[in-house]
């Protein structure tokens, strides 16, 4: 059975970067794999959904179901979303089943507004955009607290590294 790889946390926290590289560790592996990222859905499928919890929610069904569609074709899928609620985070676990491995990908809201890759911070704190600072991002539980990557205890190499020993441990098909 092919694994869906579903990197969470907040914004900044390093997910896209990370998710990239996994997506060419496993290339370079010839392992065939599909790479989807929340940002690049919501200027697109989900383009019209908000920020509000339902449509979060909704973003989250949708962005599954693109993926449980993707991994019974037979690929190896890479996604990478916020899923800062504990419902969008069950939502993906119905869709996807034992598919799924959550990769928590940790940094303080601190080190986050610091790092702003997309400016979605400073936009935040002049008024611009809505929910996010003050949108409550649930600590994972302890299932999907399993594959913790703390991205400001070690570098993103280091990072990188842990996500492609998961990687090829659950992928025992390939040798990675």
């Amino acid at each position: 059975m092919t694994k869906v790889f579903w990197l969470f946390g907040r914004s900044g926290a390093g997910k896209t970067t990370l998710a990239k590289r996994l997506c060419r560790a496993l290339e370079d592996r010839k392992v065939p794999v599909f790479y989807l990222d929340g940002d690049e859905m919501r200027s697109g499928l989900c383009s019209d959904l908000g920020f509000t919890p339902e449509s979060r929610m909704e973003n989250h069904r949708r962005v599954a179901e693109v993926v449980r569609l993707a991994a019974q074709q037979g690929l190896t899928v890479v996604s990478s979303t916020m899923a800062p609620q504990h419902c969008q985070r069950d939502v993906v676990a119905h869709v996807l089943g034992n598919r799924l491995v959550w990769i928590y990908v940790h940094a303080p809201l601190d080190v986050c507004i610091q790092r702003d890759p997309k400016g979605l911070y400073r936009r935040a704190q002049a008024g611009q955009l809505d929910k996010l600072l003050n949108f409550p991002f649930e600590v994972p539980r302890p299932q999907e607290r399993e594959n913790f990557i703390d991205t400001v205890a070690q570098n993103v190499d280091g990072c990188s590294r842990d996500i492609l020993e998961l990687a090829q441990a659950c992928l025992s098909d390939f040798v990675i």
